[in-house]
């Protein structure tokens, strides 16, 4: 099974460029930037098509559409989920790396022309690397919380475990906030014996992305 990406574009001409250079190694789903469109619009529809991972074009105002770029989009979804996997697309790379925070995930649109084949091969590796690096972090989070807490049911957790224990909740819940309903009682050190109950709950929602993640091995 491939990996299901987002790629979000104001230009018909680059969203087909893409889908066509991409469509053997992802699932691509292609939401179009017009007139209309607000960043609340943007990440209902790209958030309803479950993706792996988003790749969005810089300059989303070039065709006069709407009053925002990419940096917005990517600011939008990190507010929701801080950890996602996110690639950015553009032919102004200097002009994107002056306004975002990340500029590691800026590539040049120039890999897409066709010219220089390993450019291309680097960028497909490059987002593949990142939903599998997310995927990762979500299943070893989860093993680090669930030997905590088996330990906790067994013995006792030093102070500094338990501290252990809250940040990685708190990591869980970054990585997958809408996977679960979180009590905010549930990070406080003197609540943390809940936890178990945490992890009954959310076992089966990580057991799917585990699946996800082996089938795309």
């Amino acid at each position: 099974m491939k990996y299901r990406i987002v790629y979000i574009d104001e230009s018909d001409a680059w969203l087909n460029t893409f889908y066509q250079t991409f469509k053997a190694d992802f699932d691509i789903t292609r939401i179009k930037v017009s007139e209309g469109s607000t960043i609340d619009s943007l990440l209902k529809e790209i958030f309803e098509s479950e993706p792996d991972g988003v790749v969005t074009d810089y300059l989303l105002d070039e065709e006069g559409q709407v009053d925002f770029n990419g940096n917005k989009i990517v600011d939008a979804i990190r507010n929701i989920k801080p950890h996602f996997p996110i690639t950015m697309l553009t032919s102004y790379e200097p002009q994107a790396i002056n306004h975002m925070d990340d500029v590691h995930i800026i590539n040049g649109k120039s890999d897409l022309d066709g010219e220089s084949e390993e450019a291309l091969q680097i960028l497909k590796a490059k987002i593949k690397h990142d939903i599998d690096s997310f995927y990762r972090k979500i299943s070893s989070t989860q093993a680090l919380i669930e030997g905590l807490v088996k330990k906790k049911n067994e013995s006792v957790l030093n102070p500094e475990e338990e501290e252990e224990l809250t940040k990685l909740f708190i990591l869980m819940d970054e990585l997958e906030p809408e996977g679960k309903e979180i009590r905010v009682s549930l990070i406080k050190t003197e609540s943390i014996t809940k936890l178990n109950d945490f992890v009954i709950e959310t076992r089966e929602i990580l057991d799917e992305l585990r699946k996800r993640s082996k089938n795309n091995e």
